[in-house]
């Protein structure tokens, strides 16, 4: 699902790298509802692969954790929602690709494709009949760039260079 158009933001900045904005989660028939803004900075390395076609993965990692006092966090559950973005140069279209459900969307600017991966809206997280109402429990959220997607060759200079290390931090709040 789309949520709110937001400004385009430069896709080229001083510092690269992907920013979550904002996460939510809401309850809705007794399934919690995550929604979260994304702003992508690719580097230039990376832009030019795109560029070029080569497909990027794009991995989206969920956690829903209880915190202990004094042990390890519990993890209740955990879920990873991937996009592949791709720009087919014969087309002069850039293709996003939901993995976990195979829905496709087409654009023709780099910045309309990041769009449809800009704004997750109501994915399901966790049914609350797996949570104990007694307990408090965190969301934790981060989004990166998936290196074991790229081509075999682009593999190495991937995890060598910080141009390609774009992913965020953690993204923390309570559920």
């Amino acid at each position: 699902m789309l949520g709110t158009l937001y400004a385009a933001t430069p896709l080229l900045a001083a510092e690269p790298g992907f920013t979550i904005t904002r996460a939510e989660a809401k309850l809705v028939n007794q399934v919690y509802h995550l929604s979260v803004h994304i702003e992508y900075e690719f580097s230039k390395k990376v832009l030019e692969a795109i560029q070029s076609g080569v497909p990027m993965v794009i991995a989206l990692e969920i956690e829903v954790r209880r915190p202990r006092n004094y042990m390890w966090d519990e993890q209740i559950a955990q879920l990873k929602q991937r996009f592949q973005l791709q720009y087919h140069a014969l087309a002069e279209q850039y293709i996003v690709e939901n993995l976990n459900s195979g829905a496709q969307n087409t654009a023709p600017t780099l910045n309309t494709a990041l769009f449809y991966i800009r704004n997750i809206d109501d994915l399901p997280l966790i049914d609350q009949q797996l949570l104990k109402p007694d307990e408090e429990y965190q969301v934790r959220l981060k989004v990166g760039l998936e290196f074991d997607s790229l081509p075999v060759p682009l593999r190495l200079s991937a995890y060598t260079s910080r141009s390609w290390w774009l992913g965020s931090g953690w993204f923390v709040w309570d559920l």
